[in-house]
């Protein structure tokens, strides 16, 4: 009997691990080069990652994001490699970017050097960028040259004008990385973690300009994520042979793989004389995750299942004698089932078995997650109208909200759990520009969960406690500090002329 509940709790403590990596991965599989709304992927803890890979240079950045019925000259050949064709001119760019997070979470410095042109009907893009990257988590027992890591990105795009009103264009985005913000936060208890692996995105896009100034946009896309992460845990035990507290150290390795494929479109148009255009868009995507991190000794092989996700999204905007205006209103259902594996025959408590490579647990994930983004400028000629000096201001909001059902097959209990969360992103912008030179500078303050200015305010989830077995953890909550991202971004442009 005392072997059987000895047991019963390992098999608790297994799931436990297992389910709180199921409901973890989300934070490491948001798209690393994830713009506008392309990539819809679910989240379900509070971990702050975008200012990593804000490389893109973007003229409407101070605008709280807002980008479905207004253009962005800068950012969109990157987002939707066909709008290559809509370049004027050829130019070269720097894009230097600063981001932290709060609370020593992570940061990093980043160079991105870049440059676009239309040649004839052909066009093109290239970007590169060298980022130096610290790592989060503790540092008292690292050495100096392991506290920050290295990551590079290439980005490359080529489109070609069919007819005067339709555009194609194909665009691929490679990272080789040793690190992502945040992965830290995934192995509580850990002293290090190393990183190491890719990130790869293909983008097939088509455009097309309608009659009264439409225009309407289509893109396929495939992203992958293949990562390693080599964790070491150290803990101290009694022997009460010699005497002494003996430090003992294991390292795991833990492969992260996630597949996504999906649909974009966008529609926008003119409404009245007076500068005004509304839009819309929708995606589809699918992601498979064959193979999370196990958090546990054994590298057990399971497959956690897929998610389906959408968003539908309106915006309206409006450009008149220097004065701009946007807002976006996006919707993100998504709908998620995954599920973890049994490594050899387990016991069902009250009887039974389960045979190795069944399901254990199954879990459902459903989102309602809500983006809302508003944003202003306004152009100011100076020096007799040669140069132009701007400002920009916005803020964007995301509601984060998800209910979880969880079924232990093994202990014959269910769980529902609901979480929800707001992230607020305000946004500033200055701009000066002149025919030989743009200069721009972007600012924006990620408040996660817990607000900004008050970093001891946490993310707290409180399981059921009369269910607590499926989770049967050293506590009955889980705490999860978000902190806040900050981003300071200088893009300089050149024209070739």
């Amino acid at each position: 009997m005392e072997r059987s509940l000895v047991s019963e709790r390992h098999i608790s403590a297994w799931l436990y691990r297992c389910i709180r990596c199921v409901a973890l991965w989300c934070a490491t599989v948001a798209a690393p080069f994830d713009s506008a709304a392309q990539l819809v992927t679910p989240k379900t803890v509070p971990v702050l990652q975008s200012g990593q890979f804000d490389m893109f240079p973007s003229a409407r950045a101070g605008m709280g994001g807002a980008v479905i019925a207004v253009d962005d000259s800068l950012l969109d050949p990157f987002v939707n490699p066909a709008k290559a064709t809509r370049i004027a001119a050829g130019h070269i760019f720097g894009a230097p970017f600063f981001h932290s997070i709060s609370g020593a979470r992570g940061g990093g410095r980043s160079l991105p050097l870049g440059g676009g042109g239309s040649f004839g009907d052909w066009a093109a893009t290239g970007l590169i960028t060298l980022q130096q990257l610290d790592r989060g988590g503790p540092t008292w027992n690292v050495s100096t040259s392991d506290r920050s890591v290295f990551n590079q990105y290439v980005v490359g795009s080529i489109a070609r004008r069919v007819t005067p009103s339709t555009s194609v264009g194909l665009g691929v985005q490679f990272a080789a990385l040793d690190a992502i913000d945040g992965v830290d936060l995934l192995y509580a208890g850990s002293d290090r973690i190393d990183q190491s692996g890719s990130l790869a995105d293909f983008r097939l896009g088509f455009t097309k300009e309608t009659t009264a100034d439409g225009r309407f946009e289509v893109m396929f896309l495939h992203s992958r994520t293949d990562m390693r992460h080599d964790v070491r845990f150290t803990t101290w035990r009694w022997d009460p042979v010699a005497r002494r507290t003996i430090q003992e150290r294991r390292t795991e390795r833990n492969d992260d793989r996630t597949r996504i494929s999906g649909l974009h479109s966008e529609y926008s148009r003119r409404v009245g004389s007076e500068g005004w255009r509304v839009g819309w868009l929708g995606t589809i995507n699918r992601l498979s995750h064959p193979k999370i991190p196990n958090y546990v000794i054994q590298n057990i092989p399971r497959d956690p299942g897929t998610t389906f996700s959408f968003n539908v999204g309106v915006g309206v905007g409006r450009l008149v004698r220097g004065t701009s205006f946007a807002a976006d209103l996006i919707y993100e259902p998504m709908f998620a089932e995954t599920w973890a594996d049994a490594a050899t025959d387990t016991a069902v408590s009250g009887g039974g078995t389960i045979r190795a490579g069944e399901r254990t647990v199954d879990n459902s994930f459903r989102f309602n997650n809500v983006k809302l983004r508003l944003g202003a400028g306004r152009d100011l000629p100076i020096r007799g109208g040669h140069t132009t000096l701007g400002y920009q201001g916005g803020i964007s909001l995301y509601a984060i909200n998800y209910r979880l059902h969880q079924d232990n097959h093994v202990l014959r209990t269910f769980r529902a759990q609901r979480e929800d969360w707001v992230e607020w992103t305000p946004t500033l912008g200055l701009r000066l520009r002149s025919r030989d030179l743009d200069v721009l500078y972007n600012f924006s303050l990620t408040c996660g969960a817990g607000g900004c200015g008050d970093d001891d305010q946490v993310f707290v989830a409180r399981p059921d406690l009369a269910t607590v077995g499926i989770i049967a953890a050293p506590s009955s909550q889980l705490f999860m500090r978000s902190g806040a991202l900050k981003v300071h971004k200088l893009s300089i442009t050149v024209p070739i002329r």
